[in-house]
């Protein structure tokens, strides 16, 4: 069941990702970005997920809003790579089309809050249960993340050390 605030967030984050793409500015596109992001983090608040709404918060609004506007700052402010047309309606029929994808992908999977849902029928009361005595490791999200799901851990981690390393690479170069 999706409640009222999620609803109105979710609602929010729609023109809000469409005006990202709309936006010439590209501090403004940063900024709308940044606000998209916060929407984010509250919809991951609301389903019980502070860990990951503050990762949502640091990474995808403080760190890579930064970054960003760091490469926009040496480059240039406005957007000229495509001046109208079609073309520029292209990134929101995309992302209209996802949209779609995904609510359609969503319609069969069960209430998050669902107790009788799979995923806490099988899996979670195991690691709930289990994680002290399989990691020694009182926290059980620290146990999932580090021990049962490391190998994941590590790429999403190699992942972001990737990125900002390119970030890296790109605004030094464009400072030279």
């Amino acid at each position: 069941m999706i409640w009222p605030l999620e609803l109105i967030i979710f609602l929010i984050m729609i023109p809000t990702a469409l005006l990202a793409l709309w936006l010439r500015d590209l501090l403004g596109t940063i900024a709308v970005l940044a606000a998209y992001s916060l929407f984010v983090a509250l919809l991951f608040a609301g389903m019980a997920a502070p860990d990951v709404a503050l990762v949502e918060v640091v990474i995808g609004a403080g760190v890579t809003g930064l970054l960003l506007v760091g490469a926009v700052l040496l480059t240039g402010r406005r957007d000229t790579s495509v001046e109208g047309g079609r073309s520029r309606w292209l990134p929101g029929l995309l992302v209209a089309g996802f949209l779609g994808l995904m609510l359609v992908g969503s319609v069969d999977l069960p209430d998050y809050a669902d107790p009788e849902a799979p995923g806490h029928q099988r899996i979670s009361p195991d690691y709930i249960e289990g994680s002290l005595e399989d990691t020694e490791t009182p926290n059980v999200v620290t146990s999932v993340l580090a021990d049962y799901r490391s190998f994941d851990t590590l790429g999403e981690t190699l992942v972001i050390v990737t990125a900002g390393l390119a970030c890296l690479v790109i605004l030094l170069r464009e400072a030279h």
